[in-house]
């Protein structure tokens, strides 16, 4: 009996149906108007048309329409523009020349060393005999220019001056 019971009850829960909320009888049909776009379209053909009116009205006569003489009241003159192209090569035939100057340098061929250190990058040690140069002049070379930068960076310091100006 409570096996019967309970099938009836969930064969009921089967056979109810959800309750749909959607309907079309809630209210009376709402009366759409044209819209934004339609309105958009006719006033466009209609400028439309009246440009091309606007445009034709003195072809009759054989003098240049009103709007041809406003696109020629606007547009700049020949000679503007033969004076901006004269202006333009000038300015790129001489950005050429300084390319082509600065690219026809090659490289260095002395660099300057910072310090005499620097020729004796290599191992003291292992060095056949008659290797090494006298570097007494470079050594002397170097020192005399330090010294003169340093005379130079005391003047500045008497005059009140900034020391790396």
């Amino acid at each position: 009996m409570f096996a019967a019971r309970r099938s009836a009850t969930s064969t009921r829960q089967l056979l109810r149906t959800q309750r749909r909320w959607g309907s079309h009888a809630a209210h009376e049909p709402v009366n759409e108007g044209v819209g934004r776009s339609f309105y958009i379209t006719v006033g466009s053909l209609a400028s439309a048309y009246l440009l091309y009116r606007v445009s034709q009205s003195n072809q009759d006569s054989g003098a240049p329409s009103w709007i041809s003489g406003l696109i020629s009241k606007w547009t700049p003159s020949q000679e503007t523009f033969e004076q901006r192209n004269a202006i333009h090569t000038a300015i790129m035939e001489k950005a050429a020349e300084d390319r082509h100057l600065l690219q026809s340098q090659g490289p260095r061929e002395a660099y300057e060393l910072k310090q005499p250190d620097m020729m004796n990058t290599g191992s003291p040690y292992n060095l056949a005999a008659g290797s090494r140069v006298d570097l007494s002049h470079v050594v002397a070379h170097y020192e005399r220019k330090n010294q003169e930068i340093d005379e130079a960076r005391a003047v500045r310091m008497k005059d009140g001056k900034s020391l790396y100006d």
